[in-house]
């Protein structure tokens, strides 16, 4: 790392309790993540989106790109559900609200930090698998910055990575894996980054600037309640949104800026394939292989689909539910359409599939009594106003670079670069 780049943050293993340097690191003890500890107290920047909240950010300065949440009350849909106090976290293309987040989810909040993160530490490119939304978020930011770029997809998700038409993608790569899903495009995607020297993986759960990135929703919703909400509702698929969410709120305790205690966590999947909900029902702190289900499933949101979510490590889902007394929820297709349904006639935004799942399982945990229903509360929409966004711009699907196989994925794009 250049001399002059001045980092205000450690990392803490969550399972020795070691304080290390940062150098883009992912892995330090086996089982365990790493979390930032700052040396600054947060004191809000006069900036647009995540760079509001840049002292609680793992990354030596701000940059020019622009993602964020918008938090706001929502009179019709609170009345809708019955409810006093309930927020909505937005995160997508609306231009009425001013919606922040460009290509259509939250995962542009990962992005914009951790691209920051890269050019910190000299990396010369950047590796990413991807289901659609991480891969059209860095496909954006990396295009912008013209910071070299591989993007691993299943067969099933290359018609997700579209960029506005004319947007610049000289420095990135997409690569199809033909006869693979999401699991499979990480394979590759690690095999690959134990042999280009120089490039980073870009790192999912333990990339603490994607956490830190998405963590920054939960202050941006305090500040607009002026307080942390009792609950917070998402739907999961791997865990890094929920597990930044989590961090940032105990961060916001620890330094005095926010009474406690944390919000409780509320986290739905699809009842087609819940390993977390399944896991964490039977009060385990561990994933077994009955948790997924025995064959390809079909399910609503396809979003939430992850053969290998960060349940069980020290400070992954397991670990934030039972710190902050979570529950857990699984939604079937018909009650997640109509969510969305409900969400869009009411609020006039198309929302991704994800957030329509959280909405459904909002509407489960008030009919239960596990909600109460004055309780502040937010409501995590992760994604929306795609649909908008196509009316709005003329878009162009990504070109794929190369098309291979898992068996040989990795030596075929390896032998491509050469």
């Amino acid at each position: 790392m250049d001399c002059e780049k001045m980092l205000y943050h450690k990392l803490k293993c969550l399972k020795s309790g070691d304080i290390i340097d940062d150098h883009y690191t992912l892995y330090y003890t086996d089982g365990a993540l790493l979390t930032s500890q700052f040396s600054r107290p947060l004191v809000l920047k006069n900036l647009p989106g995540v760079w509001k909240y840049a002292n609680w950010l793992p990354t030596s300065t701000t940059s020019k790109y622009v993602a964020g949440t918008i938090t706001y009350k929502s009179e019709k849909l609170n009345q809708a559900l019955g409810m006093s106090n309930l927020w909505i976290t937005f995160h997508g293309y609306w231009p009425e609200k001013g919606g922040l987040c460009p290509t259509g989810s939250f995962k542009d909040m990962e992005a914009v930090p951790t691209i920051q993160r890269l050019r910190d530490h000299d990396c010369k490119g950047m590796i990413c698998a991807s289901a659609g939304n991480t891969g059209r978020a860095f496909i954006h930011f990396c295009g912008l910055d013209d910071m070299p770029l591989i993007v691993i997809v299943g067969k099933d998700h290359g018609q997700r990575l579209w960029t506005k038409k004319g947007h610049p993608t000289a420095s990135v790569k997409l690569v199809i894996v033909e006869d693979g899903d999401y699991s499979d495009a990480k394979i590759v995607a690690k095999a690959i980054s134990k042999e280009l020297t120089g490039w980073q993986l870009e790192g999912s759960v333990n990339n603490v600037a994607r956490r830190d990135g998405i963590g920054s929703l939960i202050l941006d919703a305090a500040f607009a309640m002026n307080r942390l909400p009792e609950h917070y509702f998402q739907g999961v698929s791997g865990g890094p949104g929920p597990i930044g969410v989590h961090e940032m709120a105990q961060r916001a305790i620890d330094s005095g800026l926010f009474e406690g205690p944390v919000p409780r966590q509320h986290l739905s999947q699809n009842i087609e394939h819940s390993p977390i909900h399944n896991a964490w029902q039977e009060k385990r702190d561990h994933l077994l292989p009955e948790d997924f289900p025995s064959e390809e499933v079909t399910v609503y949101s396809d979003y939430l689909l992850n053969k290998g979510p960060a349940y069980g490590q020290v400070g992954g889902v397991h670990d934030i539910l039972k710190a902050s007394n979570g529950q857990t929820y699984v939604v079937k297709e018909a009650d997640a359409i109509l969510a969305k349904q409900l969400f869009e006639s009411i609020e006039g935004i198309d929302i991704m599939t994800p957030g329509a799942v959280a909405l459904a399982s909002l509407q489960q945990a008030l009919a239960s009594g596990e909600v109460e229903s004055s309780s502040p509360t937010v409501l995590n929409i992760s994604g929306g106003g795609v649909k908008r966004y196509k009316q709005d711009q003329e878009t162009e699907i990504i070109e794929p670079w190369l098309r291979v196989k898992k068996a040989n994925g990795a030596m075929k794009i390896l032998e491509a670069l050469q």
